[in-house]
């Protein structure tokens, strides 16, 4: 979100797009501020796996994705 858009841009509020994501979890405004930019879509079966370790594949991907949008 931040090397997407800027420090100093609030992410959007929390919408309850995963399953396992709630609205007063760690990051979840960010969550949804990715998933609002494409960067993610979670990782299936409707959920984001927030304690899942990232793989450096998917790092790759979520990089490619967000300095796209600049």
């Amino acid at each position: 979100w931040r090397a997407a858009l800027g420090a100093d841009t609030p992410p959007p509020v929390y919408q309850n797009v995963f399953g396992d994501v709630t609205f007063n979890d760690y990051n979840a405004f960010y969550i949804q501020g990715i998933y609002n930019l494409g960067v993610t879509a979670g990782c299936g079966n409707g959920n984001f796996c927030p304690n899942v370790p990232v793989t450096r594949a998917q790092m790759a991907v979520f990089l490619t994705k967000t300095f796209s949008l600049r």
